[in-house]
């Protein structure tokens, strides 16, 4: 059995580690991001390497692999998203009406409440006067994102730092995994 001062202390240091973590989580996300990307590669590293490749020319295979990956996604989810939030904001009128008509009857039945309570109209006409500023406020988030100095340097410095740590983490990942044992 622990003692309270025991008790205590480790609570003391899971609270400072826990802090620690949150004050250094903008210094140590482009690290934790890169063994992410090494942990994921490694295994088509090692693939590669029965295959006659040098370990530094299978991680050159496979860095580039991630990178295109990781450049055609957004390219081709971003559009999707886009027409299925502009789909979903034109049928909320509709998915108001549904809800008015069958769901608010059932739940006013189910739970003995007051359909009047339930006013799904206001809620329609709020949605319709406001659905436009959606895309206003998306274009003001980046807008402001991108007139930061600082928010800028630090995705740089991500966008640099990320590539290389994943590269040399992934080159040496088998050596690492090897020490930690």
């Amino acid at each position: 059995m622990l003692n309270d001062s025991t008790k205590w202390l480790i609570f003391a240091g899971v609270v400072s580690a826990g802090v620690l973590l949150y004050l250094l989580a903008p210094v140590l996300s482009p690290f934790l991001a890169g063994a992410l990307l090494a942990y994921l590669g490694d295994p088509l590293v090692d693939r590669l390497e029965t295959h006659r490749l040098s370990r530094t020319t299978a991680v050159v295979v496979v860095f580039v692999t991630i990178l295109i990956l990781l450049l055609l996604v957004p390219l081709i989810l971003l559009p999707l998203i886009e027409q299925q939030l502009t789909a979903l904001v034109t049928k909320i009128p509709k998915y108001i009406d549904w809800i008015q008509q069958t769901v608010v009857p059932f739940i006013s039945q189910a739970l003995n409440i007051d359909s009047g309570a339930l006013d799904m109209t206001s809620l329609k006409q709020a949605v319709a006067q406001h659905w436009r500023e959606v895309g206003g406020i998306a274009t003001k988030v980046v807008g402001m994102v991108s007139q930061s100095g600082l928010m800028l340097v630090a995705w740089l410095a991500n966008v640099v730092l990320i590539p290389v740590v994943t590269f040399y983490l992934l080159r040496d990942w088998d050596i690492l995994m090897d020490k930690i044992r």
